[in-house]
């Protein structure tokens, strides 16, 4: 179970990431200069921090898996991470087997040598004898002082339901930015519209080659976001979650699911696929699948208005603005298998 935090950190001239081996959350990522670290979600019940690896599972487990040892969102969070030796500066090699559900991950982070980008790459091996069901949910979530009620949330997404309404996600879509609440009233998920805790869930474009998400803070200007393959994470979910004081956390979540539920539940409510995608997916006994992403962030020039598309081109990131068209170009010197062209 969880343990007292180590953390490493890689950094470069432009900002720093810091990953906690206990969990292996990446939990501060921030500019050197002014710059705040939007990641200060904790809930240490669970060890769920900063940016955490949902493996295994998204959501609760069954009530079987529950007893026998099974946690929320799965094993890595409450696992030591090891840290393997590394000949660069400026890249985390670590490594994690859960021993109940029987995944082992080998995780790369590699960050650009000027710029604020990181590549994050990571091979899951089902060690188990027999294949399995089994899904993988990148879980980044921001909290103050970066989240408040100006913070805009956008990406390429689609179609989506809300959780509490999963049973029937066809009867209660909505078309993003719009999410249907269990009144059924409709509220806008891009930005804090109504103090409503729930998880909206939104599969991708079918158009699009890869999948983006991003979270802008008009009162400090700055931007954070991710952008990674279509095919390796076709689902996009945003958790927001309220208090007595307001809005707490918003989860800017991407992965192979968008149903957050034991599989049990998924199966018996026959929502297999849903809006053509997958809701589980299927690992081999012995099998390694790979996937990745890349993960930036920048200053947002005045009059910044939020991000309308994000693209990959040679080497930089181009952030388009929404409403003027305008651009935020970010230069890398990663050329990340699988996320550039």
């Amino acid at each position: 179970m969880s343990g007292p935090s180590q953390i490493v950190t890689i950094s470069n001239s432009a900002a720093l990431v810091s990953v906690d081996l206990q969990g292996g959350a990446i939990v501060d990522f921030h500019l050197h200069r002014g710059g705040i670290n939007p990641l200060t979600f904790r809930r240490k019940a669970y060890n769920f921090q900063g940016h955490f690896l949902c493996l295994g599972r998204w959501g609760e487990p069954s009530r079987g898996e529950a007893a026998a040892g099974i946690p929320a969102h799965g094993e890595a969070v409450t696992q030591h991470w090891t840290l393997q030796p590394s000949a660069l500066k400026n890249e985390i090699l670590m490594d994690v087997t859960t021993p109940l559900e029987g995944l082992h991950v080998e995780r790369l982070i590699v960050m650009d040598e000027e710029n604020a980008v990181f590549f994050v790459k990571e091979d899951i091996t089902n060690t188990n004898p027999l294949g399995r069901l089994f899904n993988v949910v990148q879980h980044p979530t921001i909290g103050k002082p970066f989240l408040s009620w100006e913070t805009i949330v956008n990406c390429n997404a689609d179609k989506g339901f809300n959780y509490k309404l999963s049973k029937k996600p066809a009867k209660y879509a909505s078309q993003w930015p719009m999410g249907v609440m269990e009144d059924g009233d409709v509220m806008n998920v891009s930005i804090i519209d109504k103090p409503h805790s729930s998880v909206f869930s939104y599969n991708i474009k079918k158009s699009a080659t890869h999948g983006w998400l991003t979270a802008f803070s008009p009162e400090h200007s700055l931007i954070i976001g991710y952008l990674w393959r279509r095919v390796d994470y076709p689902w996009i979910s945003l958790w927001q979650d309220f208090g007595d004081i307001g809005v707490r956390y918003k989860g800017l979540e991407f992965g192979t699911t968008g149903m957050h539920k034991p599989y049990k539940e998924i199966i018996k409510e026959g929502n297999h696929r849903v809006f053509g995608e997958d809701s589980y997916k299927y690992i081999d006994a012995g099998e390694t699948q790979s996937r990745s992403y890349l993960a930036f962030m920048s200053k947002a020039p005045d009059g910044f208005t939020g991000a309308g598309d994000v693209n990959f081109e040679d080497d930089k990131l181009l952030i388009t603005d929404t409403t003027t068209g305008k651009q935020i170009t970010i230069q890398t010197t990663l050329k990340a298998d699988g996320i550039s062209k």
